[in-house]
């Protein structure tokens, strides 16, 4: 006889023999380990230049009974998200609402963390606990509109906003193919020659045309 549905790890034939009941305590603690889920991300804060924040997410698994029917989890706030930082140094991409990722279960109750930012106390006795999860995205997402990354042998950069460099120093060793205008807020230099402070030679009156700049 095919297996009745259940829920969690409790199908509704596990009263019928102790073998049964035994299987189904078995099953019960293993399905309290916590296992990774895929979720949605529904709010988001702490973006762009500020410390990692969080985002508030929704299991996509359906919770289910022991006769099949299906009942939606409930949306788990305060959830940190993952950015790729060594350092002081980021990449920032930050989730955004819609997103799907990977909510991965902590084993302890990770409030107190959360709330220092540093080694901290359980909040509760709690374990293996859907609040206690961090998010990781992103899966099962749409092509991206905006990106920076290898697009067959060539490295693409696209943005609807302005494309910014902010350093101290910047060495271009390439050809650049720029489609829109160019703006520098310094001097360029291309060789030696000095875009702001360069001079022509060859000046004369009337239609004749200058040499190179020097």
């Amino acid at each position: 006889m095919a297996d009745k549905p259940y829920f969690g790890s409790l199908k509704a034939t596990d009263g019928a023999s102790d073998f049964n009941s035994l299987n189904a305590a078995i099953r019960r603690i293993l399905s309290m380990g916590g296992a990774p889920a895929l979720v949605e991300v529904r709010a988001v804060s702490g973006t762009g230049l500020n410390p990692v924040g969080f985002v508030d997410i929704l299991p996509l698994v359906h919770q289910q009974d022991g006769v099949g029917r299906t009942m939606p989890h409930g949306t788990i706030h305060g959830t940190p998200f993952a950015r790729l930082q060594g350092g002081k140094r980021a990449f920032i991409c930050d989730p955004a609402v819609g997103d799907i990722g990977l909510a991965i279960i902590c084993g302890r109750d990770i409030s107190n963390v959360k709330a220092n930012r540093k080694a901290s106390a359980p909040g509760s006795f709690r374990q293996c606990d859907m609040a206690d999860a961090v998010y990781l995205g992103g899966y099962l997402n749409a092509a991206p509109e905006e990106y920076c990354g290898w697009v067959g042998s060539d490295f693409h950069v696209k943005t609807a906003g302005k494309f910014v460099v902010d350093a101290s120093e910047c060495d271009i060793n390439c050809k650049v193919n720029v489609s829109g205008p160019v703006a520098a807020s310094g001097d360029v230099t291309a060789g030696s020659i000095s875009l702001e402070n360069h001079v022509h030679g060859g000046v004369q009156g009337g239609g004749s045309t200058t040499s190179k700049p020097e």
